[in-house]
């Protein structure tokens, strides 16, 4: 009986050995879940909130993939008006300037010195690969063509000029330019009404291709699409 009964535990003890490793199991993949989900949430945080500074030093944000240098106008330049405001609207704009090499680099480096001397600025430009940030969002700009009129565009938009030169892929820049519209739109709590032209403002004919082909809903459903999906997976800082 001695032999029978130690026999008898040597087999059961096995059996109990199993079922401790799986119930090991639901905390495993508990873990891996846990870390999954972490990974997910750095590699977004990263996506929307990765800095770097460019070769002239300037800083540079990535929103999505498109990388945005801040080199902001100086601050005692006539075509900065200074000061802050609610933002409102994002307000779209073509440059029409369609000479090889018009992009946003060479624009940041007109508005730089153009804005020492008159009225005009605007947020942004954007081409084919990058965008350059020269005002910044929370203050007004001469871009929309109304003054100062309270709850204008210059007051209250933010202005985004897109390429159009002649060796710049615009079919790219309207991509790029949709990205940073909606993540601007998604950024300041606004909905797609505040999508504006700057003919909305003062009836120029801007942005023109967009106008004149009649692109302007095809462009506002690519600002929308990239407005929900900043809804849905951006994380502000």
């Amino acid at each position: 009986m001695k032999i029978i009964a130690f026999h008898a535990s040597r087999a059961a003890t096995p059996k109990r050995r199993r079922r401790r490793r799986r119930n090991y199991r639901p905390l495993l993949v508990l873990a891996i879940f846990l870390l999954i989900v972490c990974a997910i949430g750095f590699a977004i945080h990263q996506v929307f909130s990765q800095t770097d500074t460019d070769e002239n030093g300037y800083p540079i944000t990535y929103v999505g993939s498109l990388p945005v240098h801040e080199h902001f106008v100086s601050e005692d330049a006539i075509g900065r008006p200074g000061g802050t405001r609610e933002i409102e609207y994002v307000v779209i704009h073509e440059t029409d300037n369609f000479a090889a090499g018009a992009n946003a680099a060479r624009h940041d480096a007109f508005i730089q010195e153009n804005a020492k001397v008159e009225k005009l600025s605007w947020h942004y430009t954007v081409d084919d690969h990058e965008a350059y940030h020269h005002i910044p969002d929370n203050e007004p700009a001469y871009h929309a063509g109304d003054g100062m009129e309270p709850n204008g565009g210059n007051t209250s938009g933010i202005g985004v000029e897109l390429c159009v030169a002649e060796d710049n892929d615009y079919e790219k820049t309207l991509q790029n330019g949709a990205l940073l519209a909606g993540y601007l739109l998604w950024k300041y709590d606004l909905n797609m009404d505040a999508l504006k032209k700057h003919q909305d403002f003062s009836g120029k004919i801007c942005p023109a291709h967009l106008i004149n082909e009649h692109r302007w809903d095809e462009f506002c459903k690519m600002v929308e699409e990239n407005y929900v999906y900043f809804q849905q997976n951006g994380e502000k800082n």
